[in-house]
């Protein structure tokens, strides 16, 4: 950008302002470290900027306002007020586009100080860079998704009984997190997780991944590396950290007999322990070469009955719910 902000600095001898000058600092430095990773933390950041701002400036109102887009704001309005417009800008082809600004709105008798303004105009310039930057890394970790999802529909399309398997797996991932109520964040990891989880599959030879008669031990030791496969083709993108832990451990088992660690237990995420359930039951209930697919009723009864085994008993309740919600009315 053209445009470079005057830097905050304190104002040494003037009593108070030293202070003052921390506290802004403090929320300039609070908008800085704002992590940036998917299109809901942008949302977030936006927040964030106008929460910091309503921090340490006195003010009626703080707002950002974006082109076309909501208006995030820290309280209503009042009349009689002195307003102050700060521009947000990004940068195309060697130019500064405006993109919104920052509005600020005091009372007659509150005045707008001269480090006020230029905290304001630093903030707005922070702001400018990382949502052009956030953009950027949005569409990049939409793309790896893409591909990685194309990847994970390469593996399923070679064999028609696990075809579509990983999105019902994110399905009854995602019925059983709204049951237990997590948090929009694990939701979403989840989500990801669900449709990536078997991505390490890519990496097993098609005569053992498609074999029609019984697996070997040293054929199922092999299909036992998919979960190793799939964090290490995971583990150079930085974007999927949550995510490699899941594909990791989905098929660890609260009794410990699970693999590639033998974790038990709470040691075993509980995003991977909600995998392992959903994992479970679509296993089940589709059709394989060497069997029919189980009824959503019998395999419900599996799975129960492997609770506290297997299974975390709390995730089977919550699964047990959701199909009796969705399905098995």
């Amino acid at each position: 950008m053209n445009y470079q902000p005057k830097l905050l600095k304190n104002n040494e001898g003037e009593q108070g302002h030293e202070s003052e000058s921390s506290d802004l600092l403090s929320a300039l430095t609070s908008i800085i470290r704002f992590s940036i990773n998917t299109k809901s933390d942008i949302e977030n950041f936006f927040k964030n900027v106008v929460e910091n701002i309503s921090s340490v400036i006195p003010a009626k109102r703080v707002s950002l306002n974006l082109r076309g887009k909501r208006q995030y704001n820290s309280y209503d309005s009042h009349e009689n007020v002195r307003t102050v417009y700060v521009p947000i800008n990004i940068n195309e082809n060697d130019s500064d586009i405006s993109i919104g600004h920052i509005k600020l709105e005091k009372t007659q008798d509150q005045n707008i100080e001269p480090e006020e303004l230029r905290f304001l105009e630093t903030v707005a310039y922070i702001t400018g860079l990382k949502f052009q930057n956030s953009i950027l890394e949005v569409v990049i970790y939409e793309g790896l998704v893409q591909t990685l999802k194309v990847l994970v529909n390469t593996v399923e399309a070679k064999d028609v009984y696990t075809k579509f398997h990983s999105q019902r797996v994110a399905r009854y991932s995602m019925g059983i997190a709204d049951v237990l109520g997590l948090p929009k964040e694990e939701k979403d990891t989840l989500k990801i997780a669900g449709i990536l989880h078997d991505i390490g599959k890519i990496a097993i030879p098609e005569s053992i991944l498609l074999k029609k008669g019984s697996l070997t031990n040293e054929e199922f030791d092999v299909i036992k590396m998919h979960t190793t496969f799939g964090n290490e083709i995971l583990k150079p993108l930085r974007f999927f950290h949550q995510e490699r832990s899941l594909v990791l451990y989905h098929h660890e088992r609260w009794d410990g007999s699970g693999y590639p660690e033998g974790l038990a237990g709470e040691n075993i995420p509980l995003l991977a322990r909600i995998l392992a359930v959903a994992d479970s039951f679509d296993a089940m209930t589709s059709d394989r070469v060497y069997r029919k697919a189980m009824s959503f009723e019998k395999a419900i009864k599996e799975i129960k009955d492997l609770s506290g085994i297997k299974y975390d008993s709390i995730i089977v309740n919550a699964f047990d719910f959701f199909l009796r919600k969705e399905y098995l009315r």
